[in-house]
């Protein structure tokens, strides 16, 4: 459905957000942890799906509020996310050379691009 409209992959990048926020941020003493192993050893396993899909977005989109969506939704994943989708893709070049210097991007990308090299 992202594909069609803005404003649902704007709302699926939001629930995908809320999703990692609520497995890797919130989870604990709130859910078993096996529970919250499983959960988080589906989302790193279904993570190429989430990536593919924000790359989609940051390729393509013209809606600010869609791209804004996404750069937190990869704000959110940049604490737990496979190295390799960050240093092996173009992801730090497109937020450095594509959204750093756009104002409606800039602090988001900046908060990325920190958390980027946090994870280092």
């Amino acid at each position: 459905s992202s594909g069609i409209n803005a404003e649902y992959g704007k709302n699926n990048m939001i629930i995908l957000k809320l999703l990692s926020e609520e497995v890797f941020d919130f989870s604990t003493g709130i859910m078993t942890q096996a529970k919250v192993k499983h959960l988080k050893d589906t989302m790193c396993n279904e993570f190429s799906e989430v990536f593919s899909l924000c790359n989609l977005v940051l390729d393509n989109s013209t809606s600010i509020p869609l791209v804004q969506a996404c750069l937190n939704t990869l704000l959110g994943f940049l604490n737990w996310i496979p190295l390799g989708y960050i240093f092996e893709t173009k992801l730090i070049s497109q937020l450095t050379f594509k959204f750093l210097s756009v104002p409606d991007f800039r602090n988001t990308t900046l908060k990325c691009l920190t958390d980027l090299h946090l994870s280092e």
